[in-house]
C-alpha cells in the first residue's frame, strides 16, 4: 500500500476516534446534566412539599395534660384547662385530640383506684368542646391514675390506631401500678404488661411501621425519692422492665413517652419539677430492683433512644397546704418548677413539634433542675448534681426517623 493511503487511513481513524471521545464526553456531560436536573426537581418538589404541608398545617394536632385534681387554695383544674386551651389557640394550635395522662380527683386516703373519674371526664368533655367546636368524644383519650376506678370512661389499655400515629395507653391499676414496692403482685403484672408492649412492638417493627408511638402513662419511668428508701411505696420499682422494650423498640420506632403522677411535693426537682424534658441521646436515671426488697436507693444510668417528658400538670403541684405556703416559708416548699401546664405535639411527614404551654404562652419544656426542699432534702444523697437536667426551651423540633 502506498504511504499516502497509509497515511490517509491514520488520520480517518484519528478523526474516527476524536469523534468517539467527543460524542462520549457529550453522553456523560448530558447524563450529568440530566442528573443533575432530576436532583434539582427533587428538591423542588421536596422543598415544594414542605411548603405546602407547612401552609396547609401538620397532619394531626394532640394536646397531653395530666393530674386533673383539685387542691383547696388553689387554682381549679377547669380554669387551668381551658386557660391552656385558649393560649393554644391563640397560638394557633388547632387541636383535633386530647390525651389526659390519669387522675381526675383527689383524696389523701382514697387514692388506690377507688375514686370515680366520671365526672371530671364529663367536666374535661365539655370543656374541650367549648374550645374547639369540631371536638368529639371520640377524639379524647383518658388514661387511668392511682387514683381512679376503671370505669367505662376509661381507655382501653394497648395500641390505639389514631391514622398518622398510634398511640399505646398504659393504665395504671393492673399495666403499670404505683406503689409497686408495698402491694403484692406488682412484678407479675408489670412483668405481664412489658412482654405485652414488646410483643405489640415487635410486631410493629415487623409490618415496617413507620408513624410515630406515642406511650400515654401515668406512672413515670425514672428514679426519685419516691422509688427509695426515704419514701414508703417502691413507687415505680420494676419500671426498668419496661424502659428496656421502649428504648430498644426506639432503636426502630419513633417514640413519645408521656407521663404524670409526679406533681406534687417536687418528686421531679432534679429533672425540673413540672416541667420535664428528654429527648434522644441524654441520660435518664432508671431504677435497680431487688424483687426481695420493697425499695431501692440504685439506679443505672442510661441513654435514651426516644423522646420522655410529663405531659403537664393541671391541678396542683405544691408539696404542702395553700396555707402553709401562703402563711410560711416558701422557700421550704417551692419545687424547681411549680407551673401549670399542657403540652402540644404536632406531628408532621418528617418531624414532631413539641410545645410546652402555660397560661400566659409558651412556656419552658424543661425547667433546670434542682434539690427537692421536701423534708428538707428529701433527694439529697441519692441524686447528684450531676444528673441535674439542663433548661430547655420550647417548642423543639424532634426528627422523624423512620
Amino acid at each position: 500500500m502506498k504511504k499516502n493511503n497509509i497515511g490517509l487511513l491514520l488520520i480517518v481513524a484519528l478523526l474516527i476516534a476524536l469523534a468517539a471521545v467527543s460524542f462520549g464526553i457529550a453522553r456523560s456531560n448530558k447524563a450529568k446534566t440530566e442528573g443533575q436536573k432530576k436532583q434539582t426537581a427533587e428538591a423542588v418538589t421536596e422543598q415544594t412539599e414542605q411548603q405546602a404541608e407547612e401552609e396547609t398545617g401538620p397532619l394531626a394536632t394532640v394536646f397531653f395534660a395530666s393530674d386533673y385534681q383539685p387542691e383547696a387554695g388553689f387554682d381549679k383544674p377547669a380554669d387551668t384547662l381551658r386557660a391552656l386551651l385558649k393560649t393554644a389557640k391563640t397560638e394557633g394550635k388547632t387541636i383535633d385530640r386530647i390525651v389526659i395522662c390519669g387522675d381526675y380527683t383527689n383524696d389523701r386516703v382514697l387514692h388506690d383506684y377507688q375514686l370515680s373519674p366520671d365526672e371530671s371526664i364529663e367536666e374535661i368533655r365539655g370543656i374541650a368542646k367549648e374550645e374547639f367546636s369540631g371536638m368529639s368524644d371520640d377524639d379524647m383519650i383518658f388514661v387511668q391514675g392511682n387514683h381512679d376506678r376503671l370505669t367505662e370512661q376509661i381507655t382501653e389499655s394497648g395500641l390505639h390506631d389514631e391514622g398518622d400515629y398510634l398511640i399505646y395507653v398504659l393504665n395504671t391499676e393492673e399495666d403499670f401500678p404505683w406503689k409497686q414496692g408495698k402491694k403484692s403482685g406488682c412484678l407479675a403484672k408489670v412483668t405481664k404488661s412489658s412482654e405485652a408492649m414488646k410483643e405489640c412492638f415487635d410486631d410493629l417493627i415487623r409490618k415496617g411501621e413507620t408513624r410515630p408511638v406515642i406511650i400515654a402513662g401515668h406512672v413515670p419511668l425514672h428514679f426519685t425519692a419516691r422509688t427509695s428508701s426515704k419514701h414508703s411505696t417502691g413507687d415505680n420499682l420494676y419500671s426498668s422492665l419496661i424502659f428496656d422494650v421502649v428504648n430498644e423498640a426506639a432503636g426502630s420506632l419513633d417514640i413519645v413517652y408521656m407521663y404524670g403522677h409526679n406533681h406534687s411535693k417536687g418528686w421531679d426537682c432534679y429533672m425540673g419539677g413540672s416541667s420535664v424534658f428528654k429527648t434522644a441521646g441524654d441520660t435518664i436515671l432508671i431504677p435497680s430492683f431487688n424483687e426481695y426488697k420493697i425499695d431501692t436507693d440504685t439506679y443505672s444510668e442510661e441513654t435514651l433512644r426516644f423522646t420522655y417528658l410529663n405531659a403537664g400538670y393541671t391541678g396542683y403541684y405544691m408539696n404542702c397546704a395553700a396555707s402553709q405556703y401562703d402563711e410560711g416559708d416558701p422557700d421550704k416548699y417551692a419545687a424547681a418548677d411549680m407551673t401549670l401546664t399542657g403540652t402540644v405535639l404536632q406531628i408532621y411527614t418528617d418531624k414532631m413539634i413539641i410545645t410546652r404551654y402555660d397560661a400566659n404562652g409558651p412556656h419552658v419544656l424543661g425547667h433546670a433542675g434542682a434539690g427537692d426542699p421536701y423534708k428538707g432534702g428529701i433527694d439529697k444523697d441519692l441524686i447528684s448534681e450531676d444528673n441535674y437536667s439542663r433548661e430547655t426551651q420550647s417548642p423543639q423540633e424532634i426528627r422523624r426517623s423512620f
